[in-house]
């Protein structure tokens, strides 16, 4: 397979089961252990970085550049989680993917997640002035 064969319309999938480290530090050992909204972003995109795997070659990768999600339901630890995010549009190395978030119950999350396709050794004049700084 190729990036041309990234059809509009891939789907993935991604479940885990929502565990302590998955609750928010200020809600451990109350009655309100939820899963945490930074992890319902961190769960779709996995779904959607997963999705274009097959589609890739290894000298290529796909990062994050921009998430929308609301979150409509807390998901109690112990329940497990389910993402389903779906390629909407594609413009050269731009991926937008939509996602959906259940859990055992109902709809959970929505959201958008923004992928850009990129080589990974690629060089980048800007990130290596930023890792100058910190040597």
């Amino acid at each position: 397979m190729s990036l041309d064969d990234i059809p509009i319309g891939l789907e993935g999938t991604y479940s885990i089961l929502v565990e302590e480290e998955h609750v928010p530090f200020h809600l451990r050992g109350t009655k309100s252990e939820v899963v945490s909204t930074p992890d319902l972003v961190r769960f779709m995109e996995r779904s959607a970085f997963l999705s274009l795997i097959p589609f890739l070659p290894d000298e290529m990768t796909s990062v994050g550049t921009k998430v929308s999600l609301s979150h409509l339901s807390g998901t109690p630890k112990g329940m497990k989680i389910t993402v389903k995010t779906t390629l909407i549009q594609r413009d050269r190395m731009r991926c937008l993917f939509i996602a959906e978030i259940f859990d055992e119950y109902e709809k959970v999350a929505e959201g958008t997640n923004e992928r850009f396709l990129i080589i990974t050794n690629r060089s980048n004049e800007k990130l290596m002035k930023k890792k100058e700084m910190i040597n």
